[in-house]
């Protein structure tokens, strides 16, 4: 049985199924916190900061996305047809937490790297950064 806990009534559902649960069984609960699938925001920044690296050091967009999550989120591995294909893990599958995680080490990697300070919406600079670089999102 699954249940959505928001407030005290929920709470509540939940401890009376318990409570109506057999004696002399064994039962497994699992609780996990619900977040929220990576932002509309965030990945609307993440484009930005893709198109600002593309134009900085010359790489393809696509290829950098490729770069960045099989750097930050890793690889998985299938066989088909007898071969291994590696493949990258992939970004829409991210919470926000997760999301936030992955943004901030490819900010980290650029400005150690690459010399490239990616700001976010709140920074001083934010406005001067999206005017140079939006044109480039497509």
């Amino acid at each position: 049985m699954k249940f959505s806990i928001v407030g005290t009534i929920d709470k509540q559902k939940v401890v009376d199924y318990i409570l109506k649960l057999p004696e002399r069984k064994r039962y497994f609960v699992n609780i996990t916190l619900k977040r929220e699938k990576r932002s509309v925001d965030q990945n609307s920044l993440y484009w930005l900061w893709i198109a600002c690296i593309m134009v900085e050091t010359g790489n393809d967009k696509e290829f950098l996305h490729e770069f960045f999550k099989g750097k930050f989120l890793g690889y998985y591995e299938r066989i088909v047809f007898g071969e291994v294909v590696k493949t990258t893990k992939s970004t829409t599958t991210l919470d926000t937490k997760q999301f936030t995680n992955y943004l901030e080490d490819i900010r980290v990697f650029a400005a150690a790297e690459l010399g490239i300070v990616l700001p976010d919406p709140e920074d001083r600079y934010w406005q001067d950064f999206y005017d140079k670089y939006k044109l480039f999102l497509n």
